[in-house]
């Protein structure tokens, strides 16, 4: 099923992709052609440092799009490299674009930037928080643990051994519950 607002394009504008896990949907410098949508899996966008260190600057999951900026721009600024088997959606630029042109569309696409601009914003506040447990514990209340604890780790930029004793702290203290390995949930209050 094609997300909204993508679903109010012309079908040929949105092409579904197999993908396996390590593919490069673009790299650094390629031109653009679209934006995406990661259908069942995760992507990573990524910029190689100075120092030839892997920087992840955005972690796209399942239902989320990535790579907006590439309506605006001739190239791509970073690589995206997906992290499991799965599917994307690809959304074709010249059709977003004449999209924009429709009230309907523009508003569904404005309402839907915004909360992933609302997301970010509550992740950036997240990273803020010092306290490896504090910062676990607030990126569970926000419903980032999606996955593996691995990756959750990633998202809130810790470690994941750091991210794992932090953990086992909340559940001492009664504050989230493991009723199964890698399972974790926040305590019914």
């Amino acid at each position: 099923m094609i997300p909204t607002p993508f679903n109010l394009l012309p079908e040929a504008a949105v092409t579904s992709l197999d993908v396996k896990r390590g593919d490069h949907l673009f790299h650094n410098g390629d031109r653009t052609y679209g934006l995406f949508v990661a259908r069942d899996i995760t992507v990573h966008l990524v910029r190689i440092s100075e120092g030839g260190e892997i920087i992840m600057i955005h972690r796209a999951t399942p239902g989320t799009w990535f790579a907006e900026a590439s309506l605006f721009s001739k190239t791509y600024h970073c690589d995206a490299i997906t992290q499991q088997d799965g599917r994307v959606f690809c959304i074709d630029k010249t059709a977003v674009l004449s999209g924009l042109q429709d009230l309907e569309f523009a508003k569904a696409y404005c309402e839907r930037l915004s909360v992933q601009v609302h997301r970010a914003r509550q992740l950036r506040e997240i990273l803020a928080i010092r306290s490896a447990k504090d910062r676990v514990y607030a990126g569970l209340i926000a419903g980032l643990l999606v996955g593996t604890v691995i990756d959750f780790a990633a998202t809130v930029s810790m470690t994941h051994e750091a991210t794992y004793r932090a953990l086992r702290e909340l559940v001492a203290e009664g504050k989230v519950q493991n009723p199964q390995r890698g399972v974790y949930r926040l305590q019914d209050v």
